[in-house]
């Protein structure tokens, strides 16, 4: 009989703990509902004029450090035939006739012994241009070599004219003497080709990359 007992009171006491725990949980989320909802509770602050929210992820400057995929270099074909073009008369105005001396013609290569002859410098000039219309178009490296290209145009444009003048005043005195002096093409073509490599490296120039 006092067994029952002590088992009745265990279970009455274990009945009565579960009860209160339930009520305890209730209680405990009504005060949470009521914390939330209290109008007693500061509202938080308006956003400010002219506030807008932040863009999306996607609308941010890449962090430092992050890869940026360059943009493609830009074409420089024209460029490049200009410079391989302006060689190419480089070169054969090299070959073609200076001037004609009492029938006797003269090219870049004519001279006597160890004399000076303008011609292989023409030749060096324009083989430098065909080799850098070759490269703008091959690598696409183009602004080192467009500088590269208007450095030796301009060499070889004044080259040309420095020789224009002395074939001039080597006309004047022939015509002094007498002597049956008449000018060729060859320094003409070039003067033409310094021009046209000079044009094709600052056309390739103008397109550089900013």
């Amino acid at each position: 009989m006092e067994g029952s007992l002590d088992g009745g009171a265990n279970g009455l006491t274990a009945v009565i703990s579960v009860t209160l725990s339930g009520v305890g949980g209730d209680l405990c989320c009504a005060a949470m509902s009521d914390f939330s909802t209290d109008p007693s509770q500061p509202a938080p602050p308006p956003a400010p004029a002219g506030y807008t929210s932040p863009p999306p992820m996607g609308g941010y400057p890449p962090a430092p450090g992050m890869m940026i995929e360059k943009p493609p270099r830009p074409t420089v074909t024209v460029g490049a035939a200009l410079l391989v073009a302006g060689g190419a008369l480089l070169i054969l105005g090299s070959f073609l006739n200076w001037f004609s001396l009492e029938g006797e013609r003269f090219t870049g290569f004519s001279g006597e012994g160890s004399e000076t002859k303008d011609g292989p410098v023409f030749v060096f000039f324009g083989v430098l241009a065909i080799g850098f219309g070759v490269a703008m178009l091959a690598a696409k490296r183009m602004l080192a070599v467009a500088i590269l290209g208007v450095v030796f145009s301009t060499l070889a444009v004044l080259a040309a004219f420095v020789d224009l003048a002395d074939v001039s005043d080597a006309k004047d005195i022939a015509k002094e003497f007498d002597i049956t002096f008449t000018q060729g093409p060859g320094l003409w073509v070039v003067l033409l080709g310094g021009l046209v490599a000079l044009a094709g490296s600052i056309t390739a120039l103008a397109k550089r990359r900013r």
